[in-house]
């Protein structure tokens, strides 16, 4: 196989275009639950990488740990929808046929009547202002309170160009961005109210997020995620056949029924999608074409460069043989070039070398399954390979 030899900036930046590009960049689909498990409505996820998925038709919510355990968090709602999580873990639960907004602690701990307002559907936290808004499917409309304050709740924006607004996501700039589930349409609403349209899927909406530099939205009916520029000059299919189904793979291959609720990992190149008609979580996991080894300016004395195993879960274990002893740093980066984790810098001997990473970050936190970037640095000289965490 040849290898491609690039300069390190210029190796960060085609992993960047390959990522964001979307005829390059493929969505692998796959079922992380096996079974039905009442994971049909709204999706959030907190700073741990701990998903929180909402049962409509029900009256839990339930928790997907980071090594993929499922358990139900709290219960006691009355038709649970959109969920959101505060900056200090709280999670917040839309009560549709319940009036109200319930608040619950990190430990489980309920509040049932946090926000007393009639027929909640959708939540979005803004951090900057410290404050919930709320949507209003039924009459068209986002609410808004502080947190401080959860008896004060105040009218936002209302009627028309709103549809049974149910997605809402804001970005780093404070801008809301909405989906009406009635037509499909997609707004943004700047800081002061004022709205424009971006975009339309002409159909049923589930619910959308903001990650990385795009929209992310699901069709109920159309059976399909589809991924938008945020200024709504592109629009793009990146799973789904358009048939109900539910078949795993690449992209447009796999099939979904009902797709609903959306949410992405921290670093964006993973995420989750809840299916109302069956209650399964599916999982799209962004990857580069897997047949390219990638290096810039490799190390003469730097041989073997492998892991095993590859794909892995749990751990995997990094070697490599060295001709010379000297300075060595391993590191561990996303598909955007971020560090995810240093695992040694340090001088080391010659002969063949090995370290185990355990698919956690410097903070010490389990990264969601995704692809990354795996490389050693001996001087000015560095090598990189691909790694999968499933």
């Amino acid at each position: 196989m040849q290898k491609i030899l690039l300069p390190r900036i210029v190796l960060i930046l085609v992993l960047f275009a390959l990522v964001h590009s979307p005829l390059l960049a493929q969505w692998e689909v796959s079922s992380p639950v096996p079974s039905a498990n009442g994971l049909d409505d709204g999706m959030v996820m907190d700073n741990a990488g701990n998903l929180y998925i909402s049962q409509y038709q029900g009256s839990v919510v339930r928790r997907m740990a980071p090594d993929g355990t499922v358990s139900i968090f709290a219960g006691g709602f009355n038709t649970p929808n959109g969920l959101a999580v505060d900056a200090v873990g709280n999670l917040y639960v839309a009560n549709v046929f319940g009036g109200r907004v319930s608040k619950v602690t990190p430990s489980g701990s309920v509040t049932q009547d946090f926000i007393s307002i009639a027929n909640p559907s959708n939540l979005a936290f803004n951090a900057a202002r410290d404050t919930l808004y709320i949507s209003h499917y039924r009459n068209s409309r986002i609410s808004k309170v502080a947190l401080a304050d959860p008896g004060n709740v105040t009218t936002w924006v209302s009627g028309a160009p709103l549809n049974g607004p149910i997605g809402m996501a804001f970005d780093a700039d404070d801008n809301l961005y909405v989906g009406n589930y009635n037509n499909g349409n997609i707004f943004r609403i700047r800081p002061g109210g004022d709205i424009t349209q971006l975009a339309s899927i002409q159909s049923f909406l589930g619910f959308l997020i903001v990650s990385n530099g795009y929209i992310y939205a699901t069709s109920y009916n159309r059976n399909e995620v589809y991924r938008i520029s945020l200024d709504g000059s592109s629009m793009d299919v990146i799973a789904g056949t358009g048939a109900a189904g539910q078949a795993d793979g690449t992209g447009t291959s796999a099939s979904f029924n009902g797709p609903n609720g959306i949410v992405a990992t921290v670093t964006g190149d993973t995420l989750y999608v809840s299916e109302f008609n069956t209650g399964k979580l599916r999982r799209l996991v962004s990857a580069m074409p897997t047949d390219l080894e990638w290096a810039e300016v490799p190390a003469a004395d730097l041989l073997d460069l492998q892991s095993y195993p590859n794909p892995f879960h749990a751990s995997t274990t990094i070697s490599y043989t060295r001709t010379e002893s000297g300075p060595v740093s391993v590191h561990i980066y996303n598909l955007l070039g971020r560090r995810v984790r240093t695992l040694t810098s340090r001088s080391q001997l010659l002969g063949t070398q090995s370290i185990q990473w355990d698919g956690r970050n410097d903070a010490g936190n389990i990264v969601p399954p995704a692809v990354y970037i795996y490389t050693v640095r001996v001087g000015a000289s560095i090598r990189s390979r691909m790694l999968v965490r499933r």
